[in-house]
């Protein structure tokens, strides 16, 4: 289960990237706040996110997801 710091952090990202972000800018933005966070971990905290109803993840295509809050 990921932290409740890596989840509000996840959702502050997006709201300050006006609700949406691509899975790929998401990832980059809170590795760059000096999180060390691999994919894994990060779809992890977006499935219980979504699970809880707080944002949506859309697949564009195999690889490519938006992130919508």
């Amino acid at each position: 289960m990921p932290s409740a710091d890596l989840l509000a952090s996840v959702t502050e990202t997006l709201r300050r990237n006006g609700g949406k972000m691509m899975e790929s800018q998401l990832l980059k933005a809170l590795q760059a706040k000096g999180r060390d966070l691999s994919l894994s971990d990060l779809r992890r905290a977006l499935l219980v996110l979504e699970l809880n109803g707080v944002l949506r993840v859309h697949s564009l295509d195999e690889e490519r997801k938006l992130v919508t809050l």
